[in-house]
């Protein structure tokens, strides 16, 4: 077998850290996907509020945390928009063990959350989840 890595690791060590980083994936299973669970938790979730953020939370029967994200035009161009959808994404995925496991959450970003950088964003999310939970 040819050696294909630059670090000179056999395949069996490169599987091994990809299971490894697995964990942090953020899979489908992980997103809130069909407009009707969004319905459901816009309706009947809690209702919190961060300066730039409204943010709607429903238990669910499924055991883990799961994200919906709703950025309107109103944010900002597509690309700020863009962006703020990735930064929530990204904590997410490496603050998931500190949300509630069975929770449903959809953030709607709200005027001048373009502004925020990713540090600002997750100091934000952080005092927020620390009052809350």
């Amino acid at each position: 077998m040819e050696d294909w890595s630059s670090s000179g690791e056999d395949k069996k060590d490169a599987t091994a850290c990809q299971s490894e980083t697995g964990r942090f994936r953020l899979t489908k299973e992980d997103r809130i996907r069909r407009s009707s669970d969004f319905r459901i938790v816009m309706k009947q979730g809690v209702r919190c509020r961060t300066p730039h953020f409204l943010i709607r939370m429903l238990r669910n029967s499924l055991g883990r945390p799961r994200l919906g994200l709703a950025v309107g035009k109103k944010v900002g161009i597509a690309c700020a928009r863009n962006r703020i959808k990735r930064r929530l994404r990204e904590y997410f995925r490496l603050n998931r063990a500190k949300l509630p496991a069975d929770m449903d959450m959809v953030f709607v970003a709200l005027e001048g959350a373009a502004a925020l950088d990713t540090h600002q964003l997750w100091r934000e999310l952080d005092r927020f989840f620390a009052q809350k939970f």
